[in-house]
């Protein structure tokens, strides 16, 4: 086992992905439709309960470029995160 505590925890949910995948596979296949449904629904159920929550936020809800300037920053720095984790 490795030292790296972050390594380990990443061999495990490959693991798990791994097993899940191949128990999952023939559900999907026979399904594809009911869980692209069900997927398109939680992915906007997500996204309109956070426009509700932000919609909340005084500042955010005065003023929208922050929020826009606060998102940019936030996906160019996921963006140089990945980069420097990749190497």
């Amino acid at each position: 086992m490795t030292s790296d505590p972050l390594k380990a925890i990443e061999d495990l949910t490959k693991e798990v992905n791994d097993h899940i995948d191949k128990q999952g596979r023939g559900v999907f296949k026979r399904y594809p439709v009911t869980f692209a449904l069900l997927a398109t629904f939680g992915v906007t159920a997500v996204g309109s309960g956070l426009k509700a929550i932000l919609d909340k936020v005084f500042i955010f809800k005065e003023n929208p470029i922050l929020l826009v300037f606060i998102g940019v920053l936030v996906l160019m720095f996921t963006g140089s995160l990945f980069k420097k984790l990749n190497k």
